[in-house]
């Protein structure tokens, strides 16, 4: 599976939150008899973490308690009901659901990070993008984001293969 690049599709929520300070979209093509949804795909982005992953966020999660910033670990019951229903769970919350989107909002004081599944094109050939756009608040959340920004791309196109493979088996 490849996973390119891209820019935000013309029919996503997510252009209501243009401009933003960092955005990137991340997209593959694949064909399966199987119907991916964009909240299935969130859910398992946010609660499905392979083990290098759950430790960088274990260490992210250490250090900003130390400038304020919430590092509560979401539960993953609360998260998925709050991606199926368009709810709010801790500091996350569904602004926008469409047929073939989620969109998330993680809001803190620093920056609010826009977190968007979008699936496009009729089975079985499907079009699925994992798009970021970020609101720094402060100097403190360009900073921050200054130095997670490479391991953000790192791991959202790991997650992405990682997610879509699995959701697509037998």
């Amino acid at each position: 599976m490849k996973i390119k690049k891209s820019t935000i599709p013309t029919d996503s929520p997510v252009n209501a939150y243009l401009p933003a300070d960092y955005s990137d979209v991340f997209v593959c093509e694949v064909i399966s008899n199987k119907k991916v949804s964009p909240d299935d795909l969130l859910i398992a982005f946010w609660t499905d973490f392979p083990g290098w992953v759950n430790t960088l966020f274990e260490i992210r999660n250490f250090l900003v308690k130390f400038v304020g910033l919430k590092a509560d670990k979401e539960d993953s019951n609360e998260l998925e009901n709050c991606i199926r229903t368009g709810g709010t769970s801790n500091f996350t919350s569904v602004p926008a659901k469409s047929s073939n989107e989620t969109v998330m909002l993680l809001a803190d004081k620093h920056l609010n990070a826009y977190l968007s599944a979008h699936v496009g094109g009729d089975m079985p050939q499907q079009k699925i993008s994992v798009i970021t756009l970020v609101h720094f608040n402060n100097k403190l959340g360009n900073t921050y984001f200054f130095f997670i920004r490479p391991f953000h791309q790192i791991i959202v196109k790991s997650m992405m293969k990682r997610v879509v493979k699995k959701m697509l088996q037998p």
